[in-house]
């Protein structure tokens, strides 16, 4: 019974302390494309942490909420968490990359190497904000 309790404390403390998942800014991105397209929404200007997952793929006139996933760095003098986290990364910008493979570029059918497409798009907190944080790729 001792260790069950150490054991809910521990992941508990685990839960609350690390990181928390945000999507009080309400950003908005929006694929305004007819092929979908996967995106990756951070504060750090690196994309070595991007995924092909299901729940990174931003179909055709499709718009999702992404969320922040922050630690730390969401404290700060604003109440936005999102505008505390972007004001201290690095270069003080939102990231989001968008990516596919394009199948079409390959001209040799029988090799099984695309190209990944990555394109980034930087945003400082006032040009967000002068969007109403509703991002469009096109």
């Amino acid at each position: 019974m001792l260790l069950t309790r150490k054991s809910c404390w521990a992941a508990l403390l685990l839960l609350i302390g690390c990181q928390s998942y945000d999507r009080s800014a309400n950003l908005t991105l929006t694929n305004r494309t007819n092929k979908p397209v996967y995106y990756w929404v951070t504060c750090d200007s690196s994309y070595q942490d991007l995924e092909m997952k299901s729940e990174y793929l931003l179909k055709p006139n499709q718009t999702v909420k992404p969320y922040l996933l922050y630690g730390p760095e969401g404290n700060g003098p604003e109440k936005n968490s999102w505008i505390n986290a972007i004001n201290r990364a690095d270069d003080s910008a939102l990231h989001v990359f968008y990516y596919y493979i394009d199948f079409k570029k390959n001209r040799d059918h029988r090799d099984s190497v695309y190209p990944l497409i990555i394109r980034r798009f930087d945003y400082k907190v006032d040009t967000l904000s002068k969007m109403n944080w509703r991002l469009e790729y096109q």
